[in-house]
C-alpha cells in the first residue's frame, strides 16, 4: 500500500505540499492524543489498584466476618484488572508504533525527518543505554501489583489451610 494517493493526478504542487504538512500536523496531533490516553489509562488503573490495596488494608486492621473471603476476591480482581491494564498498555504500544511508522513515511515528504532523526539518535529504541521503551517501563507497574495481589492470596490461603 503506497501512501501518496495523488501521483499521476491533476494536483498543483504547492498545494500538495502545504496539503501533506497540514494532515502531518494532524497526524502527529492523534499520535499524542493517543500518548494522553495511555496516560490516563495508567491513571485510571493505578488509582484503582491502589484502592483495592487499601481496601484489603482496611478489611485486615479491622476485625470483619469473612474477611479472608473478601480479601481473596479482592485480590483476584485486582489481579484480573492488572492483566487487562498490560493488555491495553500493549494495544497503546501497538498503535503508536503503527502511528510513528506512518509519521516516518510522510517525513519523507518534508524537508525534515525530525522524528525519524530523534529515534536514529535513540538507536531506534534498541539500545537500553540511549532509551528505554516506556511501554515496558510501564508494564512493571501492573506486574509489581499483580505479584503483590499473589502474595496476598498465598498469605491468605496458608491462614486458612495451615492452622
Amino acid at each position: 500500500m503506497e501512501l501518496s494517493n495523488s501521483k499521476g493526478k491533476d494536483y498543483p504542487e504547492t498545494r500538495e505540499q502545504e496539503h501533506i504538512l497540514e494532515q502531518y500536523k494532524l497526524y502527529v496531533e492523534s499520535a499524542e492524543k493517543v500518548s494522553d490516553r495511555r496516560n490516563n489509562v495508567n491513571t485510571f488503573y493505578l488509582t484503582l489498584t491502589t484502592t483495592i490495596a487499601g481496601i484489603i488494608g482496611y478489611v485486615k486492621t479491622n476485625d470483619l466476618t469473612n474477611d479472608k473471603y473478601l480479601v481473596l476476591g479482592l485480590s483476584i480482581s485486582a489481579i484480573l484488572i492488572c492483566i487487562y491494564w498490560v493488555n491495553l498498555l500493549e494495544n497503546y504500544r501497538k498503535l503508536n508504533s503503527g502511528k510513528f511508522k506512518v509519521i516516518h513515511q510522510i517525513e519523507n515528504l518534508l524537508p525534515l525527518k525530525l522524528f525519524d532523526f530523534e529515534w536514529e539518535k535513540l538507536g531506534r529504541g534498541n539500545d537500553k543505554k540511549l532509551y528505554k521503551k516506556m511501554s515496558n517501563v510501564e508494564k512493571g507497574i501492573p506486574f509489581i501489583f499483580g505479584t503483590l495481589f499473589v502474595f496476598v492470596i498465598i498469605v491468605e490461603i496458608c491462614k486458612m489451610f495451615c492452622k
